[in-house]
């Protein structure tokens, strides 16, 4: 085992870490999840999970985000925001365009591409309610995100589109919420209490 397989194993505990809190907080009701982002997150990770698999590479970062991302979607049926928007309904048929492609082409990169494309175009539910809303994720969860994503990247082994875009998407995604959790809410504070 090498450094890289040791990384993509770390990266994938820690982003199982990462949903702990992130369920914690779901059932309490202090994290409203948004159902079309887990969703359209879980199906496009296991999508792009089937394309590394299919080019002959794994990461653990994303074998575990498809589980913790089906869990998320299963308790945001229950706890999360109700109904579809356009934007929702835009990035399921991205997913499923994907999979066409896929299967059409048989070029599993294009599987992968299309699925982190519509991943991150599904985070935008999510970062609207964090700007909105901060207190509405879960700050603790997503900076643990942050770091198996960032661990993913080290994990990298191959200069291979299979290897690198997953993980380096993933960190492009969940980098934001460190600014709309953190840095905003701040920047927002100081300026109420200078008036």
């Amino acid at each position: 085992m090498n450094i890289s397989d040791v990384l993509s194993v770390l990266s994938g505990i820690v982003i199982l870490i990462a949903f702990f809190p992130y369920i914690r907080a779901i059932v309490r009701k202090e994290t409203n999840p948004r159902k079309a982002t887990w969703l359209i997150w879980a199906t496009g990770d296991w999508i792009v999970l089937a394309g590394m698999i299919a080019k002959g590479t794994i990461s653990g970062l994303i074998a575990a985000a498809c589980l913790g991302a089906t869990t998320i979607f299963l308790l945001s049926l229950r706890y999360g925001e109700p109904g579809w928007k356009i934007r929702d309904k835009v990035c399921i048929t991205l997913s499923g365009v994907a999979i066409l492609l896929w299967q059409y082409f048989g070029e599993s990169n294009l599987g992968i591409g299309f699925s982190l494309l519509s991943l991150a175009i599904a985070a935008w539910p999510t970062y609207v309610s964090a700007w909105e809303k901060p207190e509405n994720e879960d700050a603790k969860a997503w900076i643990i995100f942050n770091i198996s994503s960032f661990i993913g990247v080290l994990a990298i082994r191959h200069a291979t589109f299979a290897d690198i875009a997953p993980p380096v998407t993933f960190l492009l995604i969940d980098f934001p919420l460190l600014y709309l959790l953190f840095i905003r809410p701040a920047s927002l504070r100081r300026r109420a209490q200078a008036t």
